[in-house]
């Protein structure tokens, strides 16, 4: 098979070269490449219009990690506070906690939806606890109400790792309105990208200002105030980030055709399943996560590498032998914890724009004939 036709899991969207080099002129011509000029301005303001509700603020910063930094440390929590997340994320979920000062505490998930389950966080929260950080995972926005309400309870401080959630809506509102900050990525392994990025969305009182203070080293009117650190995003960045927003309709509306593809070509299968997301809530743009036993996903992963179809098997567990928290349990109100059984299940498909309509269906085609092989085993 030609190397044409390998499919990998993801490909970032690419620029217009002509639009990317007028913008990147631009920021040439003011001489101002760095410390919010105007490509940047422009671009934190074209999405607050989409990811904020009234009262709200946006910032952009260098990176996803540095967006849940950020948004962390806005709660001015005490030096070794324990935030509580989930087990299944990328690891710079609990790389921001521990960058931060904190002790990560890890809870359970949910079965169904594999995000964090508010009576596990109940159940993990101590007199040290400050802070929730759940993940919208895999596109899936968490149980927003319940963990608001265990926060509020606590007076715990809520952040949500939207990294996977860009242009995620829940029952109507952009999935940034919910808790008390959310922080994004803008890699370029997502919809939307500046290359390097990310942006904090928070409607918490005089937060915008101290959010912009933070990521510029603490500094107001020259002077270090406060705590922070060198988390701006460059005008280059923002060109990236403005040369693609008019080509992202048409990227979005791509990924919605390749997700009902996938769905009608899929449909029926027994041993493996298209997880259903929560009720409310607008379809992940980010990933297609299909479910299945551990064996099954292992058998699909590599004869889908075989013919050249590069999936990807979502998430290695946060805590737990082999990893930088071997010891760290994860609290649970079940009779064992979930996401060590449900982790192990999840296995991501290619998504994105580019995917063409032969190749999904040439994916499909290997999913179904290795599910029927399962059936009749």
């Amino acid at each position: 098979m030609p190397e044409a036709d390998v499919v990998t899991i993801g490909a970032p969207m690419l620029p217009d070269p002509a639009r990317l080099a007028a913008l990147m002129g631009e920021a040439i011509g003011t001489g101002w490449l760095a410390n919010g000029g105007v490509l940047h301005s422009r671009l934190e303001r074209a999405l607050a219009r989409d990811n904020c509700r009234p009262g709200q603020s946006l910032a952009l910063v260098s990176s996803g990690t540095t967006a849940l930094m950020l948004a962390l440390r806005l709660g001015n929590l005490p030096e070794g506070s324990e935030v509580i997340t989930s087990p299944l994320s990328f690891a710079a979920t609990v790389q921001a906690i521990a960058w931060c000062g904190f002790r990560p505490v890890f809870a359970d998930v949910d079965p169904d939806t594999l995000t964090l389950c508010p009576r596990a966080v109940e159940a993990a929260v101590t007199p040290r606890t400050a802070a929730v950080l759940p993940v919208h995972f895999l596109g899936v926005p968490c149980d927003v109400a319940g963990l608001a309400q265990v926060a509020r309870r606590h007076r715990l401080w809520l952040v949500h790792d939207a990294a996977h959630a860009f242009g995620v809506t829940l029952d109507g509102r952009p999935i940034a309105a919910f808790g008390d900050a959310s922080a994004f990525s803008l890699h370029a392994t997502k919809v939307l990208h500046t290359g390097e990025g990310g942006f904090v969305v928070t409607g918490e009182a005089r937060a915008a200002e101290r959010l912009r203070r933070l990521r510029n080293f603490g500094l107001e009117a020259g002077r270090m105030a406060g705590p922070g650190i060198n988390g701006k995003l460059s005008e280059m960045q923002a060109a990236m980030g403005l040369a693609l927003l008019p080509d992202l309709p048409a990227e979005i509306a791509a990924r919605h055709a390749l997700r009902a593809r996938y769905d009608a070509a899929l449909a029926g299968l027994s041993a493996i399943r298209v997880p259903e997301g929560r009720a409310g809530a607008s379809p992940a743009l980010t990933t297609y996560a299909l479910r299945m036993d551990a064996g099954l996903r292992a058998r699909l992963h590599w004869t889908l590498a075989e013919d050249r179809v590069l999936a990807r098997d979502h998430f290695p567990l946060l805590c737990g032998p082999g990893t930088a928290w071997p010891d760290a349990p994860i609290v649970t109100t079940a009779p064992a914890p979930v996401a060590p059984l449900v982790g192990p299940e999840v296995l991501c498909l290619p998504f994105y724009g580019r995917v063409s309509d032969r190749d999904a269906d040439r994916i499909a085609a290997i999913v179904r004939r290795v599910a029927d092989e399962e059936e009749r085993a």
